[in-house]
């Protein structure tokens, strides 16, 4: 079953005679390894001048041309620094015979398990090692590929420790039955690292979490040295599925006691043998590896007892069945009995209780609320925040119970939360919590609230902090509580930049919503803006576009044009629309947010501060600096004032305003504050949500209008690696900042270098934005400069187009 070989350079290997000379547009150097389905060459490519891995096939059957261009189909889908990349496909005349070929990236290192025989890794190394395999097949999955043969030699380890996944051959898009490759009751994959449904041949139930298994498969031999089933190793498909069916796995802790605690629940999660057991998600089995790693609680448990009876009595069905009888006899009786009058007891003092707490509850929001009474007030407008501060001011002196009070303190947290005050929120509900003997929902409920408080007011460490009290006890919280908890932590991670974990949450997050709320509620709905923001923040413009229009027409729909929540689906739509190039559409929603955040709101709610920033940035960014600058600058003085130290709302605002400056003709301002937010940034670790790698990139923008083209690539530079290293190659931003560095190159004089970054740049921004896209315009028109500057007219000539504004 496993015809890939591998792409790890090996010079045993290497076979000196009775190669082709070429094949397409490659010179073969050397063989990297053979299977059944072909060959792998060492190969190389004149433009770009790069050396490849050629596999060619040389099986005429018709389902091995089938599966060799379906492997071309998929990995075409994939660009991850995870997955090995493809360059191209084509056919040549290889030995007299039509060969289909396709060029793969080299990957110098070894497989998986080569790597660890030669490097040796620690504990944390070999989960750091699972995490970044896990990401990758995550990644696939939200492209709808499953891999079905995840196993150690079709991974291979690059010279930095980065895993590589290869031969997608069987694999297949979910919920496709894989054409004429298929079918019911075949089996396909390697044994030792097929989930039980793979084993069978069920391949309607084989989905992402039959990758997750083979993850888990991979992950307990990486730990231990060991396969979960090692009889597997040896065993006949028969067998392999009778003894995945009847034994559980070894406990990983049990086999190594390093990996005693977290890591043993996360991975023996993901071998659990019944799918729904399992993680939904590679995502999610990434999430709580890293979770391991930076010593953050993680979402796995142990197996219940319910699970863990289950499994006996599917195994012993009869003997089951008899003890059963027996056991609800004697038992049901005297729980019975001995139940009732407890409960009623219990009733009836929780009931009085809850009584008196909302008489004092109700008593004490009608004195409010008459506070703003023409009698009372005496001719004072009195807003909304003013009632809120005589109402706990009223508060402190009042003669209630404790538990109305902290019910009353609750009430006033959410208004605050509701006004966009995380600071005052914060601060009711640590007073609430305060109280002695409070019922665990409601302790549960202001945990919650307080955590929403840390998060707006954006102190993100807080926020986690409270977050993890809540997720100690998450199976006790009612759904809709652990909704809203969920809900919160995805706010979290999309706020401090960790958008691929956030959009896995809400991915998971959103159906469960739907089904327990239904798919009209605010808190759905909520959910589904919160995946659009977090799609944009990662690049997935298309997918955050789909998402934001059918968000933007339910909430105008159910909740009506004025509701807050419409105003942000508008908002969050302004964003999307731009980034993919939609200027009218863009100002249209960003305009519509903005009046009606005004009016809904008032100018000094942080929702309508933002709007009008966001409206102030597109009319900088598409000329009008003369208007935008002036609500950019207000909302840059609002988040100095009122957010923490080196928020990145404050940073990027600062940044727009650098930009504003340069466009008005203050060089030397735009200069000074660029570099001033960049030293704050630095010194806090540097950039972390997408949009605060702009600062970097205008600096290096500005540098070069001032003729400074050295200064300027140095930012460039820097800002490549961080992007990489932090964003991920397959972001956006690196296409677009690689365009403008491509420039800085081509200033220089380093023409060859320039053609280079500028057509790879070019590439994939055609790719992900289509040619008529500003970016992809611009990148175009630069690189034809380029060409035509190398003598390369007929390539000029091709790209030739207007300018477009640089970026």
């Amino acid at each position: 079953m496993d015809e890939h070989p591998t792409h790890a350079l090996d010079e045993d290997q290497q076979i000196a005679a009775s190669l082709p000379a070429v094949i397409g547009p490659y010179r073969i150097l050397g063989v990297l390894g053979e299977g059944a389905m072909g060959r792998v060459y060492l190969a190389r490519e004149t433009h770009p001048p790069r050396e490849v891995a050629l596999k060619v096939m040389r099986g005429l059957s018709r389902t091995a041309w089938e599966r060799f261009h379906r492997e071309i189909d998929l990995l075409g889908q994939l660009e991850h620094p995870g997955i090995v990349r493809l360059y191209a496909a084509g056919e040549d005349v290889v030995g007299g015979l039509v060969a289909p070929w396709f060029a793969l990236e080299v990957v110098r290192g070894p497989d998986l398990h080569g790597y660890l025989q030669r490097d040796q890794p620690d504990l944390r190394a070999r989960i750091t090692l699972l995490a970044k395999l896990a990401r990758a097949v995550d990644y696939a999955h939200r492209r709808g590929i499953v891999h079905r043969d995840l196993k150690p030699s079709n991974v291979l380890v690059d010279e930095h420790g980065q895993p590589k996944i290869l031969d997608f051959g069987i694999a297949r898009l979910h919920g496709d039955e894989g054409g004429q490759m298929t079918q019911a009751g075949q089996v396909m994959g390697t044994l030792p690292y097929m989930s039980p449904e793979q084993l069978a041949g069920n391949t309607r139930d084989v989905d992402a979490r039959s990758d997750v298994y083979a993850l888990g498969a991979i992950g307990y031999e990486l730990l231990s040295g060991q396969l979960p089933h090692p009889r597997l190793s040896t065993s006949t498909l028969f067998e392999a599925l009778d003894i995945v069916r009847r034994g559980n796995p070894e406990p990983l802790e049990r086999v190594n006691k390093q990996a005693r605690g977290d890591i043993n629940l996360v991975v023996m999660k993901a071998l659990a043998g019944e799918p729904a057991q399992r993680y939904d998600s590679a995502a999610g089995f990434a999430e709580d590896l890293e979770a391991i790693l930076e010593s953050r609680p993680i979402r796995a448990r142990a197996p219940s007892w319910t699970y863990r009876s289950g499994r006996f009595i599917r195994r012993n069905r009869t003997l089951s069945a008899a003890v059963a009888v027996v056991f609800v006899a004697l038992v049901t009786a005297t729980i019975i009995s001995s139940l009732a009058a407890q409960r009623a007891r219990v009733a009836l003092a929780q009931a009085q209780a809850r009584a008196n707490e909302l008489s004092a509850v109700n008593g004490f929001m009608e004195r409010m609320l008459t506070a703003a009474d023409p009698e009372q007030a005496q001719g004072r407008d009195l807003r909304v925040r003013d009632i809120l501060d005589v109402a706990a001011a009223d508060l402190d002196g009042a003669q209630l119970p404790a538990s109305a009070v902290a019910r009353l303190q609750q009430i006033l947290g959410v208004t605050w939360l509701g006004l966009g005050d995380g600071t005052r929120a914060g601060a009711v509900f640590t007073a609430a919590l305060a109280h002695a003997d409070l019922p665990a929902a409601q302790r549960d409920e202001l945990l919650l609230g307080r955590a929403r408080s840390a998060i707006i007011a954006g102190d993100y460490a807080s926020g986690e902090q409270q977050l993890g009290q809540l997720r100690t006890r998450r199976a006790t919280l009612a759904p809709a509580l652990q909704i809203a908890m969920d809900e919160s932590a995805a706010e979290l991670l999309r706020e401090s930049g960790k958008q691929k974990q956030a959009i896995a949450v809400l991915r998971q997050l959103l159906p469960q919503a739907r089904q327990q709320l239904g798919a009209n509620s605010q808190r759905s709905l909520g959910l589904q803006l919160q995946l659009s923001s977090a799609l944009q923040l990662d690049g997935d413009y298309a997918g955050a576009l789909e998402v934001i229009r059918d968000a933007a027409a339910r909430h105008e729909r159910v909740l009506g044009a004025k509701h807050p929540q419409t105003l942000y689906a508008w908002n969050q739509l302004g964003i999307v629309e731009n980034k993919v190039g939609h200027a009218d559409a863009a100002e249209a929603a960003f305009r519509r947010a903005a009046q009606g955040r005004l009016a809904v709101l008032g100018e000094s709610h942080p929702a309508t501060v933002m709007s009008q920033f966001n409206l102030g940035s597109f009319l900088i960014e598409h000329g009008n600096a003369k208007d935008g600058a002036p609500m950019v600058q207000r909302a840059s003085t609002w988040f100095d004032a009122n957010r923490p130290d080196g928020d990145s709302k404050a940073l990027v605002a600062r940044s727009v305003l650098a930009y504003a400056l340069e466009d008005l003709g203050d060089l030397d301002g735009a200069e000074r504050l660029l570099r001033g937010l960049l030293g704050t940034q630095e010194r806090l670790g540097g950039p972390g949500a997408p949009d605060t790698y702009a600062p970097r990139n205008n600096l290096g923008m500005l540098l070069m209008k001032r003729g400074r083209y050295a200064d300027a690539l140095a930012e460039f530079d820097t800002l490549s690696q961080q992007v990489r290293q932090r964003l991920g190659a397959e972001h956006p931003f690196a296409a677009i900042f690689a365009s403008n560095r491509g420039e800085c190159l081509a200033k220089l004089g380093r023409l060859d270098d320039a053609r280079r970054v500028l057509e790879d740049s070019h590439a994939r921004l055609l790719k992900r934005f289509g040619a008529e896209h500003a970016r992809t315009r611009t990148a175009a028109q630069r690189l034809a400069e380029v060409y035509a500057r190398l003598g390369m007219s007929a390539q000029a000539q091709a790209l030739q187009m207007p300018a477009s504004k640089t970026d």
